[in-house]
């Protein structure tokens, strides 16, 4: 989600847990993507090398509308084994579609929220930031 509501910090901080979780496989193919009302910057990450996850240049800066990602996974024919989208949590309108694969909303900021579908995680992040 970069989305208006979505800070820089939240972004940084959503790649560093993409990093993170990369570091922990010897072999992975990650496609990712930025969103607001639609989807922008899609790039493969994979362990074969080339681009560093922190590299990545996001997009966005509109509104948020949660359902342009299923319809981008469905359109191009994507049905990933898991489906990760770190947010903060404010969709307008559907959280998507709760049928088409498994999905971890990781939820930034708010720990209130609570996704409709599959599982919510809450990232808890350092409010101590200078």
């Amino acid at each position: 989600d970069t989305s208006g509501s979505i800070t820089d910090e939240m972004v940084s901080d959503f790649l560093g847990e993409v990093k993170g979780m990369l570091e922990l496989y010897n072999s992975y193919a990650v496609k990712v993507f930025c969103f607001d009302t639609s989807v922008l910057a899609e790039a493969d990450f994979s362990s074969d090398g080339g681009d560093d996850i922190l590299d990545y240049q996001p997009q966005g800066g509109g509104g948020t509308d949660f359902e342009v990602c299923w319809e981008h996974l469905k359109a191009n024919d994507i049905v990933p084994k898991q489906f990760i989208m770190f947010t903060d949590g404010y969709p307008f309108g559907s959280w998507g579609d709760a049928n088409y694969c498994d999905t971890l909303f990781v939820i930034h900021g708010n720990d209130k929220i609570e996704a409709p579908f599959g599982v919510t995680a809450h990232y808890e992040f350092e409010k101590t930031r200078a």
